[in-house]
């Protein structure tokens, strides 16, 4: 599942796995362009007449897809609806089955986060095999909500001095909050949001790195070399280009990341999966890097050009100088992101 494992039952059930499989792969790689999300994969197999998994809800949207043998599904309506979290769930607080029904190899079946389930194999028959396919893990709007805010704060303080200001002596050590820092975070609260309401300004930051950096990278027959080599002709001034891969890129802007610019001045980011290595999918550990590129905010309205045209030519670029427009062309055909056409 995205991100984080259910239990594994008492043995009779094998999961997560590693995208190893290519046709898993490329059914995986084509959700994740379509949801914008992660999208995980566990293979169930269940003995007959035996169930792995006590009733429980899960944090993701789930699709079943029956394999090999029979499995027979009991679904009861959520106690947390579109829930954040995996929680088992007693018997005795789900009450009677909202549906019941047994699935088949072929059949698919889809429940929303927060369904309460669970799921065996009858006696009499052999093994069940079904493979789950998860996605959209901490994906809600609550969590769009925590990845602006910082950012919407951070630009808000640069300008206005009323949230440079110090809180009140000894807020810290209250027990209780005060109605007077009640009342000031709420004015600042309203006024983010009419700050926010106006503004165009591309949002979510952490989201979006996080997503190229744990999704696959695009499923490719032989040995991907066009991933990762630039292909092609070279850009040039008199050059028109077009966007590659574009399910595969996303384009934001957050802080300078360089720890030697005290001044922290906001940059234009670029992070894309060409170079994702499918082992580490969804991993998410000290080993997993993000791949991009980095530019001066100056550069935002022409990369958005990019981004919004099917072709453009590289004259026609919002950058003051020919040299500017033809450094951030050569980079983009570098890094294969872009090419001329």
């Amino acid at each position: 599942m995205p991100k984080k494992v259910k239990p594994a039952g008492d043995g009779k059930e094998e999961g997560p796995v590693p995208c190893k499989q290519d046709e898993l792969w490329r059914i995986q790689e084509k959700l994740e362009c379509y949801f914008g999300s992660l999208v995980g994969s566990n293979v169930y197999i269940t003995p007959a007449g035996s169930q792995g998994l006590p009733p429980h809800y899960d944090d993701v949207e789930v699709f079943i897809l029956q394999l090999e043998g029979e499995k027979h599904w009991r679904l009861y309506h959520p106690t947390v609806p579109l829930a954040r979290e995996y929680s088992l769930e007693a018997e005795d607080r789900i009450g009677r089955p909202a549906h019941e029904f047994t699935l088949k190899p072929g059949d698919l079946l889809y429940f929303p986060r927060g369904t309460i389930h669970q799921a065996d194999t009858p006696s009499g028959l052999a093994h069940s095999t079904h493979v789950t396919i998860s996605t959209y893990q901490s994906s809600s709007w609550g969590d769009f909500l925590l990845d602006t805010v910082s950012g919407l704060v951070f630009d808000t303080a640069k300008a206005d001095v009323e949230l440079r200001a110090g809180i009140p002596r000894q807020l810290l050590l209250q027990v209780e909050t005060t109605a007077v820092a009640t009342r000031k975070l709420s004015g600042f609260l309203r006024m983010l949001a009419d700050r926010l309401e106006g503004t165009k300004e591309l949002l979510s930051a952490d989201m979006k790195k996080d997503f190229a950096m744990n999704r696959l990278p695009p499923y490719y027959l032989g040995d991907g070399v066009e991933l990762s080599t630039p292909g092609g002709q070279l850009p040039g001034l008199d050059s028109t280009v077009r966007l590659q891969f574009r399910d595969h890129v996303v384009l934001t802007v957050g802080p300078d990341q360089d720890p030697s610019d005290e001044t922290r001045e906001k940059m234009v980011y670029i992070y894309h999966s060409l170079k994702n290595r499918r082992e580490t999918h969804m991993m998410g550990n000290e080993e997993t890097e993000s791949h991009g590129l980095r530019f001066p905010l100056s550069h935002i309205d022409a990369l958005k050009q990019i981004w919004n045209s099917s072709a453009i030519s590289v004259k026609d670029l919002k950058l003051t100088t020919d040299e500017e427009k033809q450094s951030l062309v050569l980079s983009l055909w570098t890094e294969c992101l872009i090419q001329v056409v």
